[in-house]
């Protein structure tokens, strides 16, 4: 179930329009542009985005492809304008954040897409590319969590979990780590978030971001284990100066995709969004995963 809520106009003239789509009981805020029928044999381009961050903080990607492809993208529930259930209502962990996906994919009508996974986002893109091999034709996947200790920001954020009131206090100095060095991209998004913390649900949304770390702990083998049965085709996009992720644990969760490994590209002075301080080359890296998808299904067809 969707309703149409609003509009933004890339600079290519290509619309993306915010609706409403319903999964599991919960509304999530989710963008798709609007395609020409003649593009819709590529293959789509569905971006998922890291915990905490909205959908607009990934603008520079869906306009950069929407002018050549359908692109999707939603906000995670506990974030952006999605519903923000309590923990006690709504499982908050990579697992679940899968379940979400493939329920949305399939409300949406999409039958195979290239995904691009940040943070969670790409935790979840494995696990539902591993349970879902035929729907996914490549991965592109930034600073997935869950496959070791988390960098500087992950352990700050475990100490400071038991107490919500320190972990509120905390929240912008988190996202400074995450958003790393300062570029015109990091400074909008920085506006938007202050502008979110003062908000009625800003403390549901911080309760939802404790409780996906929470859910992490302790999960690395099991996510080693699933990512070597993903087949899907992958490329593995990391920030050289991500807080949130360690180069091992990058290293770690690239070795082990597909069972013999996946392509690892270092972005210079680049954080866990590396796209704001490199959006060249992390879209020719997209661009590729996107080539390499549909000759792969030419192939096949």
């Amino acid at each position: 179930m969707s309703s149409e809520s609003s509009a933004t106009e890339p600079e290519q003239g290509v619309k993306l329009v915010e609706r409403g789509v319903a999964v599991r009981g919960v509304r999530l805020a989710s963008a798709m542009n609007d395609t020409p029928r003649a593009l819709l044999a590529r293959a789509p381009l569905i971006v998922l985005p890291a915990a905490a961050f909205a959908w607009q903080d990934y603008t520079t990607i869906l306009e950069h492809f929407a002018p050549e492809r359908r692109v999707f993208t939603l906000d995670w529930p506990g974030f952006g304008a999605s519903e923000k259930p309590a923990p006690a209502a709504f499982a908050y962990s990579a697992a679940s954040y899968a379940e979400t996906l493939a329920g949305w994919i399939d409300s949406l009508g999409i039958a195979r897409a290239v995904l691009l996974g940040n943070g969670i986002g790409a935790t979840a893109a494995i696990l539902y590319a591993a349970a879902h091999p035929q729907r996914v034709l490549g991965l592109a996947l930034s600073g997935p969590l869950g496959f070791g200790g988390g960098g500087r920001v992950g352990r700050l954020a475990g100490r400071a979990l038991g107490n919500p009131v320190l972990l509120l206090r905390l929240e912008p100095i988190l996202t400074s780590l995450a958003l790393g060095p300062n570029t015109p991209l990091t400074a909008e998004i920085a506006l938007r978030r202050r502008e979110q913390r003062t908000r009625d649900d800003y403390p549901a949304s911080v309760a939802a971001f404790a409780a996906l770390w929470r859910s992490l702990d302790g999960c690395r083998d099991d996510l080693l284990a699933t990512a070597k049965t993903v087949t899907a085709p992958a490329i593995m996009l990391r920030g050289a100066l991500d807080a949130l992720v360690t180069e091992a644990d990058t290293k770690r969760a690239a070795d082990a995709l597909g069972g013999h490994g996946a392509v690892m590209v270092a972005l210079p002075d680049a954080g866990h969004l590396p796209f704001l301080q490199q959006p060249g080359p992390f879209l020719r890296a997209v661009a590729g995963v996107l080539n390499t998808a549909e000759a792969n299904a030419a192939e096949q067809n």
